[in-house]
């Protein structure tokens, strides 16, 4: 929550009345109604149409704290009134109603509900830049945002305050002071220089406000543009979230395809698979034929070469029976071979005894 100074006036005329009715007032001439006044150039021309004798710098200042009090503050926020007493305290509390409009009354017509809770608190009780905030400008802001609120909330959160309010008013007439000696009566003094200086001083003030007003009127000017230009890279970055999104979308397209692709490939691999797990069947069934085959070929070649050995045997035999002649001895009565009885070795001397 925020932290905001309203004075009760220059000098602080209006203190009783912040504090009796617990409220504060947004003191100067703004007599207008400020609900939802929250454009701050439209806010300058209706200020600058009723007050057309008012100089800009003023019509500026009064622009802005008149938004600030009614559209800004809100409930819960704190507030702190410089008191401009003798003992120079701050007056700190909470607002606790809405911006308020009274159009009957011929000033003190902007308010907010207050409760002084906090009490009132010595200056010595904060640092030197809060106090030095507190006093600035205090001759034409009437109410603007202390920045310090952090530390100002944690001073009074920790510390105890000098005196709860509200105060007992404090009159000129009860401060003690000294018996003033009689004054012995003087010639006149010529105070000619001294308003002279006087005047200068003030043009000097008007010059010095004059330049700030035409400071604030540059930046008001500088900030437009730089609203501006804001705008235009707002532009530009709102062009290139939708050139992302394009780039995603077609990413996206892209990667569907692929993915399309892929999956016709699998499938391709998956009939190759198919057919070469069929072709494996066929060379297993060709490969089992084949040694059936020669399972087969070695079984006849066997039986063929047990055919021939039996034929070779059929074939020894007959050559045998056709070598062999068997012829009766008389003297031993033996059929020997003609070839064991070399009687007959000149007969047949080409045959073979089958015993030998």
């Amino acid at each position: 929550m925020a932290v905001w100074l309203c004075r009760a006036g220059l000098k602080g005329d209006y203190e009783n009345k912040f504090i009796d009715q617990e409220k504060i007032f947004l003191i100067g001439s703004v007599s207008i109604d400020l609900t939802d006044r929250t454009d701050m150039q439209e806010l300058m021309k209706v200020i600058s149409a009723t007050y057309p004798t008012e100089p800009d710098g003023s019509v500026v200042t009064m622009s802005s704290q008149a938004r600030a009090f009614a559209t800004k503050v809100k409930v819960g926020d704190w507030v702190i009134t410089p008191n401009m007493g003798p003992e120079r305290l701050l007056f700190i509390g909470e607002i606790t109603g809405k911006y308020e409009y009274d159009k009957k009354k011929s000033e003190l017509k902007h308010s907010h509900a207050v409760d002084w809770k906090f009490g009132a608190w010595k200056r010595e009780d904060f640092d030197e830049d809060i106090i030095r905030s507190v006093d600035a400008f205090d001759s034409f802001m009437l109410f603007f945002k202390l920045r310090q609120d952090k530390r100002i909330k944690e001073i009074v959160g920790k510390g105890k305050p000098f005196s709860p309010l509200p105060l007992m008013p404090i009159k000129k007439s009860s401060i003690n002071k000294p018996e003033a000696e009689p004054i012995e009566e003087t010639e006149p003094v010529d105070n000619s220089a001294l308003n002279e200086a006087v005047e200068e001083i003030m043009k000097a003030i008007s010059e010095v406000r004059t330049t700030i007003t035409e400071v604030r009127k540059s930046n008001i000017t500088e900030a437009a543009e730089v609203r501006k230009v804001m705008e235009d890279v707002k532009d530009v970055l709102a062009e290139v979230k939708e050139t992302i999104t394009e780039v995603k979308k077609a990413t996206i397209n892209e990667a569907i395809e692929v993915k399309k692709v892929i999956a016709e490939v699998r499938d391709a691999m998956d009939a190759n698979a198919a057919e070469a797990e069929d072709t494996r069947a066929v060379v297993e069934e060709v490969r089992q034929t084949i040694t059936e085959v020669k399972k087969a070929t070695i079984t006849e070649a066997t039986e063929v070469k047990k055919v021939i050995a039996e034929v070779r045997d059929a074939l020894d035999e007959s050559e045998a029976a056709r070598n062999t002649v068997y012829v009766n001895s008389a003297s031993r009565k033996e059929t020997v071979c003609v070839k064991c009885d070399p009687a007959y070795y000149d007969i047949l001397k080409t045959r073979r005894c089958f015993r030998r």
